[in-house]
Formats: structure tokens, sequence, C-alpha cells
């Protein structure tokens, strides 16, 4: 049982609350919060700490969350859930992937300062909970013009961490294998030895998609079961690759980016050479830049679905290279 009391939860079995971690006033003239969800099962087990909106425009998670707790019986759940659906306020509030009012990235300020900058105060705020966890579950995501689906796997690459087996019963086709960035959640939380799932699911079009946040809600309910939190059996996809090699390709020019493939193309094979994308000048009305597969067999992870003004060095893809895939 998970006490909180400091937090003004009690923690008793079978209840909820909801509270704000207080952070900082602003200059706005208001003091920052961050909302905390606790959820308390009616028998012992382990707690895991489930986090979103770390970036403010990825706010797929936030419904992800939502929608998974809702189903949770606390009668049945064994041990404790703590979410904060949204890390990072102002980025939320100004629909940035960094804090506008200090223009960090807040995944990269962990475990932070209280004496900080804001956003290091945020993760100063955060990693406390991270601390009082036996899983960390991060749910990361798209934008309005990207979408992404995969889980990236954090861990040692020897195919039997905890890490990798909780990363894979989150229950995504698609899995990525490498390292941690310096300041994250996820690589504070392995610092401390709690094994961490980074769940990379959500964004612009797929809000259209129904099944896209029935997979997100499950996969956190497929990680609670992985940690024996909730009877049931994994919901498991028909195939599951490990992919070992990726690259993030960037808008090469300045202009209006068009797709050239639509949202099926996520989870499937693309043939090495295809055309991903083109860059229009928005003036000269020509062609200024296009998007190739780089891999014989390609396979996205992330991609821009919507025409959109890009600036040179954006986002455009992230693909993997399936000739990389290890053996499930």
């Amino acid at each position: 049982m998970s006490t909180f009391r400091h937090l003004g939860l009690e923690g008793a079995p079978g209840a909820r609350g909801m509270t704000r971690l207080p952070v900082s006033d602003v200059a706005g003239g208001y003091s920052l919060s961050v909302p905390l969800h606790v959820l308390n099962g009616a028998h012992p087990g382990p707690t895991l700490m489930v986090v979103g909106v770390v970036h403010g425009e990825e706010i797929f998670a936030i419904d992800a969350i939502r929608t998974a707790l809702a189903s949770v019986d606390l009668a049945r759940l064994h041990g404790t859930v703590i979410a904060v659906p949204v890390a990072n306020p102002p980025a939320l509030a100004a629909n940035t992937r960094n804090n506008p009012l200090d223009m960090l990235d807040l995944n990269r300020q962990f475990p932070g300062s209280e004496e900080g900058w804001l956003s290091q105060r945020i993760a100063a705020a955060i990693a406390p909970l991270v601390d009082r966890s036996d899983c960390l579950l991060h749910i990361d995501g798209g934008a309005i013009e990207r979408v992404i689906h995969y889980v990236f796997v954090k861990s040692d690459g020897s195919g039997n961490s905890v890490t990798e087996r909780l990363s894979r019963a989150f229950g995504l086709k698609l899995l990525y294998r490498g390292s941690h960035s310096t300041g994250s959640v996820t690589s504070y939380a392995a610092g401390r030895g709690i094994p961490a799932v980074l769940a990379e699911i959500g964004g612009s079009t797929l809000y259209t998609d129904p099944r896209y946040l029935q997979r997100a809600s499950t996969g956190v309910l497929n990680v609670m079961r992985a940690l024996h939190m909730l009877d049931g059996v994994v919901a498991e996809p028909a195939e599951q690759l490990l992919l070992t090699r990726r690259t993030l390709l960037r808008v090469p020019v300045g202009g209006i980016f068009h797709p050239a493939v639509g949202l099926e193309a996520i989870d499937g094979e693309v043939k090495g050479g295809t055309v991903l994308g083109t860059v229009m000048d928005p003036y000269s009305l020509e062609q200024v830049g296009e998007i190739r597969a780089p891999y014989a067999r390609s396979a996205l992870l992330q991609m821009r679905v919507l025409p959109s003004a890009v600036q040179p060095g954006d986002y455009a893809f992230i693909i993997a290279d399936l000739d990389s895939a290890e053996p499930a």
C-alpha cells in the first residue's frame, strides 16, 4: 500500500485520489503545479508510475492515460498506480515541445534542481515519484502534423532484461533498441535501477482512428498485467519485431511539406528509394526537396502525415531498417 500522506493522499486500499505537486510561483502571478493521480489497489503489489506530456504538443498521452485508468477495477488491482498525465503544463498551454517560460526541453532536465530553471524545478518535483516506483511508463507521442508508433526499448541489449520484457508487453508490433538520452525521465529511472518503458505512440490523424487510442490504453494495462498488478494475459500482437538500426530524416529545406505516403505505411514495409514526402517553395511554386526511404526494407516509426510549413532541420521521419530485426 502506498501512502502519499505528505501530498494529502491517505492511500487507503481501494481508493483513488488526485492532487497537485507544487513547483513554483511564476511571473504571471500564479502558482505552477503538476497534476498527480493515485490509484491504490485493494491488494498489495508494486507501484507503477505513468507519465505523459513531458513535451507539450504530445497530448495523445492524456487520453491514453485517462482511458486506461478509468478501466481499472481497484478491487482487483494489486499495488498502486501513480499517474502524471501532464508533466509540462506550460508547454501544454502553448502547444510547444519545450517549456516556453525558459525554452528548455523538460526531458533533458532530470533529476532537476529545486533552485534551477523552471523546467529543472518541474523535474525536481516529479523525480521523487520515480524514486517511489517499481516501474516507469512514459507515453511519448507525435504532434499535430506528425504521428509516431513504436516502443523505444532502453536496455543493455541482453534480451532478457526486465525493461525489455515490459517494453514488449506494451504490445506494439515494432520496437527499437537504443541508448538513453541524458537527462530524460527514463534515463533517470534507469540510473536508479528502475525499469522504464518508453511508448512512442500518438499524434495527428491517429486521433481520428479509435484503434490507436485503444492500443495505447491497452498497452498501459498490458504493462500492469506483466507486473502482476492485474489478472489476465498480456494482449500480444500477431508479430513483434525488435529493430536495432534506425535513422532520423530531417526536412532538407524550408517550404511546404507534402506527404507522399499515408498512415497505412505505419507498421508496414516501404521499399528503399520510395518517395516519402516533398517540399515545395510557396513562392516559386516549384519542388525544392524530397525525402526517400533510406533502407532496402524500411519501416516508418514516425512520419509527417499532413501538409505543413516546415523549416530546414524539422523532424520529418524516423525510419528503421527491417533487416536489423532480432528474432522475437
